[in-house]
């Protein structure tokens, strides 16, 4: 194991970093960056402003996630981006009082200890991904990305290995075919690609627009409402807001005995007691809607489940 490291983060509240892997490894947008065969997970991915290309090697010492970084001496920019993928750059140590005011939810973060959300690594790869796995199994959309990645990305020396991260908007552009994608999803990906050069993606611009962010991801060609959101939620780290998702609001409706489809009363008087984490609860439902047995009744919906989490 490394001892020496270039960034160093503290998780502040309940966090796994095996749980947050094992998500981080499964689930078919983001499992190119973890393999789950060493203890050192390697990432790579375009630098959250100017798009540098970067790659880090990040380990669990002591309770504090460390890291080496390669491609750039901006350590604090990439320990930001970093934090916010495994959802640590926000303070968690509220989030077991959300369980006291919903034992039910509480059982399930005693069942997933440590459980945050695993997010895309930048909005700019979350529009990306939304255009390759249109009309599209998840899994075939992923080797489809990885593809991509091991074609047109930059290439890392970090901790013993070589890394590609996402390609770069510019190099994006230039890719005039990839095996397995129609060309109107190539034409598609050059779209995001030339959104994200004018700003359209850029993490802070979203997050300071807060709930108006979906709208104005709207102009680029492929994105409609349902990624518009997940650009917002998934690709900037929104921790408050409780999202229109079929199955983690299934997976409340069950929990507590209100069926599959819950009015929008109900949804919204039970998330209240989910402030200020409800993108949190919403993330820990729908991987516990995977899990056999830890939602009554969900057993029938697996099959839809685990083509997003494949556990």
């Amino acid at each position: 194991m490394v001892k020496t490291s270039d960034i160093a983060i503290t998780p502040h509240g309940p966090f796994s970093w095996e749980t947050a892997n094992e998500v981080l490894g499964t689930f078919p947008p983001t499992r190119h960056h973890y393999r789950g065969t060493s203890e050192v997970v390697r990432m790579a991915f375009p630098l959250d402003g100017d798009f540098t290309p970067v790659a880090a090697a990040l380990w669990e010492e002591d309770g504090v996630i460390r890291g080496k970084v390669a491609g750039t001496d901006r350590f604090d920019s990439v320990a930001r981006q970093v934090a916010r993928i495994y959802s640590l750059d926000h303070d968690g140590s509220g989030y077991p009082e959300v369980g006291e005011r919903d034992p039910r939810v509480g059982r399930l973060m005693d069942a997933l200890p440590g459980l945050r959300p695993v997010c895309f690594t930048s909005p700019y790869e979350t529009a990306a991904w939304a255009i390759i796995s249109q009309r599209i199994r998840k899994d075939q959309a992923a080797v489809i990305k990885e593809r991509l990645i091991a074609e047109h990305g930059h290439p890392l020396a970090i901790a013993g290995e070589v890394v590609n991260s996402f390609p770069v908007p510019e190099k994006l552009l230039e890719v005039e075919s990839i095996s397995g994608l129609p060309g109107w999803k190539v034409d598609r990906l050059h779209g995001v690609a030339r959104a994200a050069l004018a700003g359209l993606l850029d993490v802070d611009r979203l997050r300071e627009l807060g709930e108006a962010a979906p709208a104005s991801v709207l102009s680029i060609p492929g994105i409609g409402p349902f990624w518009s959101q997940g650009i917002w939620l998934r690709g900037c780290g929104v921790v408050d807001v409780f999202p229109e998702e079929p199955i983690s609001t299934a997976a409340l409706g069950l929990l507590h005995g209100l069926g599959e489809q819950p009015a929008a009363a109900d949804v919204e008087k039970l998330t209240e007691a989910f402030r200020p984490y409800r993108m949190w609860v919403c993330f820990l439902l729908r991987v516990a809607a995977g899990r056999r047995g830890l939602i009554p009744g969900v057993s029938r919906r697996e099959g839809d489940i685990r083509s997003s989490f494949k556990r």
